[in-house]
């Protein structure tokens, strides 16, 4: 037997062997701002001028003029997020800048890009994780990251405060959520105990939190234009996959160099792949069986410890059943389904949303250049986004806003009948 205590997972003790901090799924430091070791300079400097770079169409030159240098030299976990980060911004640029998308991905990129994905456990593309979760610096020591103005994106493809603000709207709102990963796990600990108080308070924190991570999401508007969105930073999000109309028609050559490599397809970065949405349903024990595989496919985009945290949450979540067994407390019940109201209330929101910035500006004219500040949306990106908006479709062949309607409706249906 180990003298050492083994913490039962997913306790709230065991949280940083998940990879969650104080800030939830966000790191709990600031991610780095640059890589230490001179040999990765070479990336820094694209990074520091890829806006530019992708304005002119110069960064497959740039790019192909690199030498492959591998992730040997990388060692905290700070480090490796940010070369991922990086690279996978720099890759974006790579394939969706020019007349035409790129069907090949060079071994400079290729190389170390498979190398830090692996060792993250995340695929090689932009992912949430990469462009939310690993891409945040703040503006003012000791201010307050859970409020968006404190907030700006280390990196973006545009340069363009629209798509910073884009990106660190989600990031404030992990870290707003960040407290009640603890409590809810409380909750989860506090039903073994009948501890029917404790459960009663975490779920009205719940309803608290959503209300005002809610209430974040609403800012989009403040500083993010829909047409900007959707028309020159959308692009830039795309994946490899379903892109035969904007030609990839065998997604993405990920070259390692000496004849080798795959041929890879990728969906692109999304806020589907926010753990904290799905540690909500888990922790609510929301059942979303009708929307395709939707939740359980984006679970494969979130980085590997996060992934586990939320397949252990599912396998121990009882808190629904254990209010459905207590028919008669009324104060119970009413808190439960308080906070799954507050949670269809967000989806809602989020729905909103969508149509604010993807189903309304896919419909109209495309503004003039004096409109977006950077109309950077080449031909193929242009072509990217009339096949992702053909049919504005998810995944498992679901009509986007449908889709995302189901999903509400399956989190309202978590409710327990009184």
């Amino acid at each position: 037997m180990s003298p050492h205590k083994v913490e039962i997972l997913p306790s709230r003790a065991a949280l940083p062997q998940y990879g969650i901090s104080k800030n939830g799924f966000l790191p709990e430091k600031a991610p780095l701002e640059r890589l230490p070791q001179a040999c990765y300079q070479p990336w820094e400097q694209i990074i520091i001028e890829l806006p530019k770079l992708i304005e002119k169409q110069q960064i497959r030159e740039k790019v192909d003029a690199l030498p492959v240098i591998g992730t040997e030299q990388l060692s905290s976990e700070a480090e490796w997020q940010r070369a991922c980060s990086i690279l996978a911004l720099i890759a974006q640029g790579y394939i969706w800048t020019g007349p035409e998308p790129s069907q090949r991905l060079p071994p400079a990129i290729t190389v170390p890009f498979l190398q830090a994905s692996e060792h993250l456990e995340v695929p090689p593309i932009a992912t949430y994780a990469t462009l939310n979760l690993w891409n945040w610096r703040i503006l003012r020591e000791g201010a307050d990251i859970t409020q968006p103005d404190s907030l700006v994106a280390l990196q973006t493809a545009t340069g363009t405060d629209d798509e910073s603000w884009f990106l660190i709207i989600s990031c404030a709102m992990e870290a707003r959520a960040g407290p009640l990963i603890d409590r809810m796990l409380g909750a989860l600990e506090a039903v073994e105990a009948n501890d029917v108080p404790t459960i009663i308070a975490a779920l009205e924190y719940f309803k608290q939190r959503l209300d005002e991570i809610g209430r974040l999401l609403e800012r989009m508007d403040e500083r993010c234009n829909p047409q900007a969105f959707y028309h020159t930073i959308r692009p830039f999000l795309a994946g490899s996959m379903n892109m035969e109309a904007a030609g990839l028609t065998n997604g993405v050559f990920y070259d390692e160099g000496d004849g080798k490599g795959s041929w890879r397809k990728y969906r692109g970065g999304s806020n589907g792949q926010s753990s904290i949405l799905q540690f909500f349903d888990a922790v609510l024990s929301v059942n979303h069986s009708r929307s395709g595989g939707f939740h359980p496919e984006m679970r494969k985009y979130m980085p590997g410890p996060h992934r586990r945290f939320l397949d252990d949450v599912e396998a121990i979540s009882n808190i629904r059943s254990f209010v459905a067994s207590q028919e008669r407390n009324v104060a119970l019940t009413v808190a439960f389904n308080d906070a799954v109201k507050a949670l269809g209330a967000f989806r809602d929101k989020h729905i909103a949303l969508v149509t604010r910035y993807i189903v309304i500006p896919s419909r109209m004219p495309k503004p003039e250049r004096g409109v977006i500040r950077k109309d950077i949306a080449s031909a193929s990106t242009k072509m990217a986004l009339e096949a992702q908006t053909q049919e504005l479709r998810g995944t498992g062949g679901t009509k986007l806003i449908p889709f995302l309607r189901t999903s509400r409706d399956e989190t309202n249906e978590t409710a327990v009948e009184r």
